[in-house]
């Protein structure tokens, strides 16, 4: 008996035909009892008996045939894993460019800032010290804005106090000189003379006050502004600074280098995927099952997987419902203790998840059948094991090798596994030795 994965061949064989042929309608009216109509179908022979049968002749030695049994339904599913880290970091350039050096190599473990990969970018490296050049003339233009503002500053307070100097020594000799002009001693154009001057100098001093008191208005909302502004500068000039520093690859983590796809002169787009980091946190199992079992596998059910021999208690922590190519993934987590101390990331681990509880059951062998029946029919052997009919069955849970029956079957019943494809239209089919 062959493996329930083998696909249906004919008996029949047309010389030269080795392709399927589409089934043809035929209009009812042309069907007489009796007559037989012979198509190619799959290299088998199809015939249109009486009452619209359609038939197929097919060699045993071709099928895979099962035998509904009684007997215990095992309400879990084969398991396939691949162990990976429980925390990972995966490496993404942040700017483009040529590799220039690779520092380290995957597999070793790597601190948190230390450099990985090294690129070089002509472009933005000329790009850089352009912005830089731009941004420090700017950050001088400012300083000079400001010196300029103290010196001013510190010229009124010059003129200020000159001019309360001259005041002052005016205001003492026109004291002195008073009563020597009141007396005839000095003359009345030199006493003039005198408080002239004081006059000028208090005049001046009012005007240095003046300007001193708009300078210091001025230069305080000035001071303001150029604070701002070297603030924003010296931020440019870090982001200048950093995108420079962005042609070296840093690990972001401490960890083991699991993978990195670098090669010398090789030119990275950026954002493009360099590597991944493992932390040293622990590991999760991922694994992938079929989709049909999406409705019975929650958070929380347990699993049992094996490694040299010995069983490993799991847990599934994570399940992510999309479906890619007919089947969904899974996170396992280790029990507590759990985790044997020597595992590796990419280790395969098989097992089994408990679904549910074993129970007595008519069960059937698995096959190819059910990925176009779905479970609703199937070809059942009559008797004597020369023909096969089509029946309406109805199935219930499967596991990796067998499936529940509900009904339309019966123990010992003989169904053929094997692949139905194109067999959507076939009532019966005669089995040849």
């Amino acid at each position: 008996m062959k493996h329930a994965d083998t696909p249906l061949a004919a008996a029949d064989v047309v010389s030269g035909m080795d392709r399927r042929r589409p089934h043809r309608r035929w209009p009812s009216n042309r069907l007489l009892a009796g007559t037989v109509v012979l198509l190619l179908a799959g290299g088998g022979a199809v015939f249109l008996l009486g009452q619209g049968t359609r038939s197929l002749r097919l060699d045993r030695e071709k099928l895979t045939i099962g035998t509904v049994t009684q007997g215990v339904f095992h309400d879990a599913i084969p398991v396939r894993g691949e162990v990976a880290a429980l925390d990972s970091v995966v490496l993404d350039t942040t700017e483009a460019g040529r590799v220039e050096e690779i520092l380290v190599e995957a597999g070793e473990t790597v601190t948190a800032g230390q450099p990985l990969v090294r690129l070089s970018n002509t472009d933005l490296q000329l790009e850089t010290i352009a912005r830089e050049t731009q941004i420090i003339e700017q950050i001088n233009n400012q300083r000079n804005v400001q010196l300029q503002f103290e010196q001013a500053r510190t010229s009124d307070a010059h003129a200020v106090a000159d001019a309360e100097y001259n005041i002052t020594n005016l205001s003492r000799q026109i004291r002195r000189q008073s009563p020597l002009t009141a007396h005839g001693f000095t003359a009345q154009e030199t006493f003039d003379n005198l408080t002239d001057q004081l006059d000028y100098q208090k005049r001046l001093r009012d005007v240095a006050l003046d300007g001193q008191k708009r300078d210091a208005a001025l230069y305080g909302e000035v001071a303001g502004q150029a604070t701002e502004i070297a603030a924003h500068l010296a931020d440019n000039l870090a982001i200048a600074k950093k995108l420079l520093d962005g042609l070296t690859v840093r690990a972001p983590v401490a960890g083991q280098l699991t993978a990195l796809d670098v090669r010398l002169g090789e030119q990275k787009a950026r954002g493009e995927r360099l590597g991944r980091i493992d932390r040293p946190t622990g590991f999760k199992v991922v694994a992938e099952v079929d989709e049909f079992y999406l409705s019975r596998v929650h958070a929380g059910q347990a699993v049992s997987l094996t490694r040299n021999g010995r069983k490993i208690p799991l847990t599934i922590t994570k399940v992510f419902p999309q479906v890619k190519n007919g089947r969904f993934e899974i996170w396992l987590g280790f029990a507590e203790g759990a985790a044997p101390q020597d595992l590796r990331p990419g280790e395969a681990l098989q097992g089994s998840l408990q679904l549910g509880d074993d129970q007595p059951a008519l069960v059937l062998p698995i096959g190819p059948f059910m990925e176009t029946t779905g479970g609703r029919w199937a070809f059942v052997l009559d008797a004597d094991g020369t023909t096969a009919q089509r029946r309406p069955i109805s199935t219930g849970r499967r596991n990796g090798t067998e499936i529940e029956v509900l009904g339309g079957l019966k123990p010992g019943d003989k169904i053929i596994l094997s692949d139905y494809a194109d067999l959507d239209r076939i009532d019966q089919i005669r089995i040849t030795r």
